[in-house]
């Protein structure tokens, strides 16, 4: 039994800054600035986040190899290298797939579930914390009218391939958005927002499980997933596909009228399109 683990860091146990553990690309200015830190960048508490989020990792890998899985393989959902992973510290028995941010690579129908560890809710989701779809440029992605975040994504890409969303472990939202997508997904909430407004670069309450109980609930559900993995029905969404995405500024608009072809403009904001292919309009 194979199975795919996609790590990401918003939704791990612990991580309640975006701008503090989880920008990472100086180059392309992600990296959020600390004037009072010599080397200028919160790189500790960034270290801390793909440790956390690891360590989450491991506990998923080892919950399903209890339960007979024969192999793991691990992604990191969250941007380029060096990502949500930190590769000295991976179980023994999981294999890595470095890849570009476009999204995962080696999956194919040899593989039994898609595990997600460290999910964080859609951009604007009641009580989501570090909640975004895609980018922070984003306002809604939607399909065939229904609104989409990164979970509905990568189960859609794996169920295409005939390949469940078994486990999901993060944010309660995210959890919350998983079980609607899949109903018998094995969900593992690890942390949740204490008041309704969605937040991602702004400080908002937030009440976590501790790492360690977290990863002991991560294991246990893990073994869970694996058992019940041959019923849980892929996330599959016949075409035509009407994609419409709204930005938080006409420039991203302007950019994706330039980069996508058959477009239409809704408004200044928001962008459309219906194929019978899915196209990930970003």
């Amino acid at each position: 039994m194979k199975i795919y683990i996609a790590v990401d860091l918003e939704g791990v146990a612990g991580v309640v800054s975006h701008g503090q553990q989880c920008q990472w690309n100086a180059g392309r200015g992600w990296m959020a600035k600390d004037s009072e830190s010599p080397a200028g960048w919160y790189a500790h508490y960034y270290e801390q986040a793909r440790r956390l989020a690891t360590e989450e990792l491991n506990a998923a890998a080892q919950g399903a190899l209890d339960a007979g899985a024969t192999e793991v393989w691990a992604w990191s959902a969250h941007g380029s290298f060096p990502g949500a992973i930190d590769v000295e510290l991976v179980h023994p028995e999981c294999r890595v797939v470095y890849a570009d941010e476009g999204g995962p690579m080696g999956h194919d129908r040899s593989f039994d579930a898609l595990f997600m560890v460290g999910q964080h809710p859609m951009a604007g989701a009641r009580f989501g914390r570090l909640a975004h779809s895609f980018h922070g440029g984003i306002v809604e992605f939607s399909v065939n009218g229904r609104p989409w975040g990164e979970i509905a994504a990568t189960a859609f890409g794996f169920g295409q391939l005939g390949v469940p969303l078994a486990l999901l472990s993060g944010d309660q939202a995210a959890c919350d958005e998983a079980a609607a997508l899949v109903p018998d997904v094995v969900i593992v909430p690890v942390m949740r927002g204490l008041t309704p407004t969605a937040n991602l670069f702004e400080p908002a309450a937030t009440v976590c499980f501790s790492p360690r109980k977290a990863r002991e609930r991560i294991r246990e559900a893990a073994a869970r997933a694996v058992e019940r993995c041959s019923e849980i029905a892929p996330f599959v969404v016949p075409p035509p596909y009407t994609i419409r995405t709204q930005f938080e500024s006409p420039a991203f608009a302007d950019r994706a009228m330039k980069t996508y072809r058959g477009l239409s403009r809704v408004d200044e904001t928001t962008v459309e399109k219906t194929a019978g292919e899915l196209e990930m309009i970003l």
